[in-house]
């Protein structure tokens, strides 16, 4: 069963990890085997299907249902994703989660919740997200589901 706590968690976690991205990026580790690592532990690639729509894509490319697609839009560097330019890798020095609201349903958690991105140049970005995560059969939260968009601009 999904808790209030354990979505606070996995948010708090994904928050966690697009920082981490850049920074192995920016140290020069191996930013791509380490964004891997993080997919099979916060993504349900390696055992399931996942929906995943990127803030910054379009066209045939919109969504990233392999893990293929998934690496390609955080590092970049895939000849077969040639608008992805590392969206992780920037790199973002604060990331978090506001205004969050969720169904526990069982395994699963539905969450939709805004979150903030400054970069390291002082940046500030603002994305809306949704996220589906579920209990795996070996007891991790996994995302199932991630669609982001930016906010609405009214003219």
């Amino acid at each position: 069963m999904f808790t209030k706590e354990m979505v606070h968690t996995a948010l708090q976690t994904w928050c966690d990890n697009v920082v981490k991205v850049g920074k192995v990026h920016s140290e020069g580790g191996d930013v791509q085997a380490f964004s891997l690592q993080v997919l099979s532990e916060s993504y349900d690639y390696d055992n399931g299907h996942v929906l995943f729509k990127p803030t910054l894509t379009f066209g045939q490319q919109t969504f990233r249902p392999t893990k293929e697609g998934a690496l390609s839009y955080f590092v970049g560097g895939n000849s077969e994703f040639p608008d992805d330019k590392g969206f992780k890798l920037k790199p973002w020095v604060k990331v978090w989660f506001s205004k969050e609201d969720f169904i526990l349903h069982n395994d699963l958690a539905i969450v939709q919740c805004n979150v903030h991105f400054i970069g390291e140049d002082d940046s500030h970005i603002f994305v809306n997200k949704s996220f589906v995560f579920k209990v795996c059969d070996d007891g991790k939260a996994r995302i199932i589901l991630h669609q982001s968009s930016l906010p609405y601009q009214p003219q």
